[in-house]
């Protein structure tokens, strides 16, 4: 039987149907839902990412923005500039030194501050108000009157009072943080000039103070602008946009870059008020590039092309400023001054349309001049060799840059005026040298130190015939062989052996060796190959004679001549060798300059100072270079240096001085020369300076100049351009004058034609009397015909040598 399937009902068809529709549902409700689930976790995901980029964004920026001040450099001021009653100056220096602080010359009597007239033999002007070193000098009218290319006189131009000197403001020499070669002058936003801000506004951002941050409109105009050129040519910036581009981006001009400086600027304004931004925005944007500097902010670019502060630039200067922000390299009005010109005018015009200065005024201001000084020393860096010295006393004080003052200077002794001499002296002095001696230009290497005599305060420091070069400095690191630039320190330590020596003293220069401790025989010799017999100390020294103060050092102590040395101020003890005698000790110029400064500064010791203090922004003193005196020489003993030191200038080896300076001229120094005429020194000073020069090569091969053909040119010349005074070390109390015959070392009478005047000190052994011409008596006692073992002298004790180190209250 076969059994047939029975169809389904209609009705059941229609409930499978419906089942399957339902589970189809669910399964897509399933889907939908995790769809759902994955685009809010994508969204809240990419909101996430993007609320944390933009966190930290805002967050790098507002540090940024707050810690701004942190690189504002320390920056460095030179010492006042000084004028006394019997400088020398003319009525033209001093109009050329008044035009490089800044001072404007005018026509009438009328003036303000920073304003000076001349007439003839007689010039007035007004001071500006400055500070230095912690001390406010208030500004003043001042008349100076010259006679005979000399200061004659500086009085009070309201009381008439005659006044002891006329201190002129500091100027900006550098600053100690170059290494991001940025440069920049801080101010807050007080101290910026009320009208200056208006212009600025005015020119560059005229709803800043209502946007927040961008201005749609501005850059809706710039959007159609750069779609019609085809590239962006126009940025719609406000002030808060470019102080993002000069703090966080790049220079470029592309979409994205502009994007961000939208966001950045919106962030900005949000966190910080306009006070801050616009504070930041003059301190920060760029105006021009010297060379590796870049300057940065008004206030540097008011000193940089005007030589003045920003509150003494006039309005047509402001207009030139403001007006190079659009295109700091095109309006460069050193290198464009038509250009410049030109965009100041325009400048001038939007402030006559906006009535922020008369029609008139603006037709006036746009017939005058840029104003712009010269670009002083292009090339290098200022004051580089100074700066140096400088760097490095301040890190020795530990004085940094990186504090909560908005900026840090640094008031330094740096005189320009002495700078430049210095600089252009031994410049100019090594090429004659070479011209002369048919050497190839740029053989010769130099530097100088230039000292102030009374304080230890370094004027001027040059440390190569470049000026400017800021590599090696020679003045500090080239330590050479100083020749008989010791033979005073000898002389030092006899003088200082009361009753047994004095200035007609007797000594051997007569052949002598010495064996040494390794074996060796040391046999010194005079420069010109010849002896001399006996001869007095004095002549000795004058002329420079190896083997009579070679005889006299061994026979005082060589322990005793580097125990003397270091004590003058070397601040080392060097090998006690016989060589050292004769200068077998390598120093640097400005390691001499620290032993010559008791010698020049009638037997006181000073620190030798590059500067004397460092102040907050506000003029605070954060930290002083004291100034500790003590007394090295006796006043008895320096009085006789000083005289023998004299008569090298007058009658010795330093005698080409007298060309320049006539015979009475006070100076005093001594010459050096080393081996194979490598080295050449001289260091000499009057009452107020004290300098040191060096002359060589830098591959140490000979240059066949002694002290008196190479470095004592140099010298003199430098010391002829400078305002000295001749020394006036008064005698000590009982000091007699007793004409000596050099021939016999005896006391003879003042008609004797080789006799000189020299000072005995009260108290002490005189020359016995003689007649004039008469043979020189033999040396007594060890001096005669010897020399002592002199490793006997080395190793003797200190308390056994003839020198002491001297405090005013006696021994020590």
């Amino acid at each position: 039987m076969v059994f047939k399937r029975k169809p389904a009902s209609k009705k059941r068809s229609a409930k499978k149907r419906s089942a399957k529709k339902r589970r189809a549902t669910k399964r897509g409700a399933r889907v939908s839902r995790r769809r759902t689930r994955l685009l809010i976790t994508s969204i809240a995901t990419v909101i996430a990412v993007v609320g944390a980029v933009l966190a930290w964004l805002d967050y790098r920026l507002i540090q940024r923005f707050e810690q701004r001040h942190f690189a504002a450099p320390v920056r460095v001021y030179s010492a006042p500039m000084e004028w006394f009653p019997g400088s020398r100056l003319s009525p033209g220096e001093a109009v050329g030194a008044l035009r490089a602080l800044g001072y404007r010359q005018r026509a009438g009597r009328r003036l303000g501050a920073g304003d000076f007239y001349v007439n003839k033999e007689r010039l007035e002007l007004v001071t500006r108000r400055f500070g230095y070193a912690g001390e406010l000098h208030p500004s003043r009218p001042v008349a100076v009157s010259f006679a005979r290319g000399l200061v004659d006189g500086i009085t009070d131009g309201r009381s008439g009072d005659r006044l002891p000197a006329l201190r002129l403001e500091p100027v900006v020499i550098g600053s100690l943080d170059t290494s991001r070669h940025k440069d920049r002058r801080i101010l807050r936003l007080h101290q910026i000039p009320g009208k200056f801000l208006e212009v600025l506004l005015l020119v560059e951002d005229r709803q800043f103070m209502t946007h927040l941050g961008i201005n749609p409109v501005a850059i809706i105009r710039a959007l159609f602008a750069n779609i019609r050129s085809g590239r962006v040519t126009q940025g719609g910036s406000t002030i808060t946009q470019q102080l993002v581009k000069n703090l966080y981006l790049s220079p470029e001009q592309t979409v994205t870059r502009k994007a961000k400086e939208a966001l950045y600027a919106l962030l900005l304004e949000l966190h910080f008020d306009k006070h801050e931004i616009l504070e930041a925005y003059v301190n920060e944007v760029f105006l021009a590039q010297a060379g590796n500097r870049a300057i940065h902010g008004f206030a540097l670019g008011s000193e940089y092309f005007f030589g003045r502060p920003l509150a003494d630039l006039e309005i047509q200067d402001f207009a030139l400023l403001v007006g190079m922000v659009k295109e700091p390299s095109s309006f460069n009005p050193r290198r464009h001054p038509k250009r410049a010109l030109d965009r100041r005018n325009v400048i001038l015009d939007v402030l006559d349309d906006e009535g922020l200065i008369d029609p008139k005024v603006a037709a006036a201001l746009s017939k005058k001049p840029l104003g712009v000084v010269s670009a002083e020393r292009r090339g290098g860096q200022p004051y580089a060799a100074f700066l140096d010295l400088v760097r490095r006393q301040v890190h020795e004080r530990g004085i940094s840059g990186a504090s909560e003052a908005l900026e840090l200077k640094v008031w330094s002794t740096l005189d320009p005026s002495v700078q430049r001499a210095a600089e252009r002296e031994l410049s100019e002095g090594l090429s004659r040298i070479e011209r002369q001696r048919g050497l190839p230009g740029g053989t010769l290497q130099g530097a100088a130190v230039v000292l102030r005599a009374e304080s230890g305060h370094v004027v001027a420091l040059v440390g190569d015939r470049r000026p400017g070069f800021s590599g090696f400095n020679r003045a500090l690191d080239a330590s050479r062989p100083v020749g008989s630039l010791l033979k005073p320190v000898i002389a030092l330590n006899a003088l200082e052996a009361p009753g047994t020596y004095h200035l007609a003293s007797l000594l051997e220069d007569k052949p002598f060796s010495l064996s040494l401790e390794n074996g060796a025989t040391w046999k010194p010799g005079n420069y010109d190959g010849e002896f001399h017999g006996v001869v007095t100390l004095t002549r000795a020294i004058e002329q420079s004679y190896n083997v009579a103060s070679a005889r006299l050092g061994v026979e005082i102590g060589v322990g005793a001549f580097v125990s003397r040395l270091e004590s003058l101020g070397l601040g080392r003890r060097p090998p006690a060798y016989p060589s050292a005698l004769l200068g077998a000790v390598d120093m640097s110029p400005l390691e001499v300059a620290t032993v010559y400064l008791p010698f020049a500064s009638g037997g006181l010791q000073f620190p030798v100072r590059a500067f004397i203090a460092a102040t907050d922004g506000e003029g605070r003193v954060l930290s002083r270079n004291p100034a500790a005196t003590r007394r090295i020489i006796q006043p008895d003993a320096h009085f006789l240096l000083h005289h023998l030191l004299e008569g090298v200038v007058k009658r010795g080896t330093a005698k080409a001085v007298l060309g320049r300076f006539g015979a009475d001229n006070g100076l005093a120094g001594k010459t050096g020369t080393t081996d194979d005429y490598r080295d050449s020194w001289f260091a000499g000073y009057s009452e107020n300076y004290l300098a040191v020069v060096w002359v060589g090569r830098d591959d140490n091969r000979p240059t066949g100049l002694s002290g008196s053909s190479g470095a004592l040119p140099v010298w003199r010349d430098l010391m002829k351009a400078l305002p000295i005074r001749e020394p006036a070390f008064e005698p000590p109390a009982g000091a007699e004058w007793h004409a000596v015959d050099m021939v016999s070392g005896l006391r003879v009478s003042s008609d004797c034609g080789s006799a000189l005047r020299l000072p005995f000190i009260s108290g002490g052994d005189l020359p016995a009397r003689g007649r004039c011409g008469e043979a020189p008596v033999p040396v007594p006692g060890n001096r005669d015909g010897g020399v002592r073992n002199w490793l006997e002298r080395l190793f003797s004790t200190d308390s056994e040598q003839p020198h002491a180190d001297w405090n005013e209250g006696g021994r020590r």
